[in-house]
């Protein structure tokens, strides 16, 4: 159930008097940085900083109760909390099946908390505030400015509803629909405990195995064959491509993730905005010549090939 917030009416151009759809998010706009709303788009740039307009200006209004308006709130609300929820780990890696997912994408949850903390003015306080102080504008906050709030908001505004408890089930009870389409390293792990926990496969045990092997093989001895030295290897090679990976660039890990999971050059160059796909090859064979350079292995890779 979501929490009960202010929320505004206004008549309409029919003389008719409605609520004013996302009119709560109003005072939560005005928090989040200018370097989120130049990424967001033009338009938002171009919202006033006096909320009165909000109130009185046809077009401003319409412009809050567009879809538009809400999912950008949605969006930006989820992520400017996230870091605080003490997850450790990169809001990507879920899908929206998630239980903290959703709940970094709830805004009104997050809306009350700050409300409730002082941090912002409810909608109806606002309205109030600027009929008496017509001439108010709002100044531009940078993240710096709003981190001290917020990590005090978001504790307090998970203790209250008790998700620091939920997501301890959630960890404890993971499920595949939990975790985005896109690889982490979270994801593996879940997957590799998921299916070793989960066997279909009976227990057996060591000596019981030999018997059955020599009964049904005229007697003969169970040899095994000795993996200590390639386990070693393999162990070894992986701290070696993780050591690599993270001294590459955001997007040249991006690229050699996705080349790895099958995506074409052609797949990874729309994705990831190149013309075309001799942009991602180039940048494939960097990285192939930096594995070799890295590792001290020869592979076979030359700037032509």
């Amino acid at each position: 159930m979501l929490p009960k917030v202010q929320q505004l009416h206004i008549t309409r151009l029919d003389g008719s008097i409605s609520a004013y759809r996302n009119s709560e998010f109003i005072p939560l706009f005005y928090v989040f940085p200018k370097e989120m709303l130049e990424k967001a788009g033009k338009i938002f740039l171009e919202v006033p900083r006096n909320p009165l307009l909000l109130f009185l200006d046809r077009k401003w209004i319409d412009f809050v109760e567009s879809d538009l308006f809400l999912q950008f709130i949605i969006d930006a609300t989820a992520y400017i909390v996230w870091p605080f929820m003490g997850l450790g780990v990169a809001r990507e890696i879920y899908s929206g099946y998630e239980p903290s997912w959703k709940f970094a994408h709830a805004p009104h949850y997050w809306l009350e908390g700050l409300i409730e903390e002082g941090v912002i003015l409810s909608v109806n306080e606002l309205y109030r505030y600027c009929k008496k102080e017509v001439d108010i504008k709002y100044e531009y906050f940078e993240f710096e400015d709003i981190e001290v709030y917020l990590n005090h908001t978001v504790k307090s505004v998970m203790a209250k509803y008790e998700m620091y408890e939920i997501l301890d089930v959630a960890k404890e009870f993971r499920c595949h629909e939990d975790f985005d389409y896109r690889h982490s390293n979270q994801k593996t792990d879940f997957t590799r405990k998921w299916y070793h926990t989960r066997t279909k496969h009976p227990t057996v045990s060591l000596d019981a195995e030999i018997e059955q092997y020599a009964k049904y093989n005229d007697g003969r001895d169970l040899d095994f064959e000795d993996f200590t030295a390639n386990t070693e290897e393999q162990v070894l090679s992986e701290v070696m491509v993780k050591q690599f990976t993270e001294s590459l660039s955001e997007k040249d890990r991006k690229i050699l993730e996705m080349r790895l999971e099958g995506y074409t050059q052609e797949e990874i160059a729309d994705e990831l905005g190149y013309k075309n796909h001799s942009g991602v090859q180039k940048r494939i064979t960097k990285i192939c010549l930096a594995y070799q350079e890295f590792a001290n292995v020869d592979l076979g890779f030359d700037e032509e090939n």
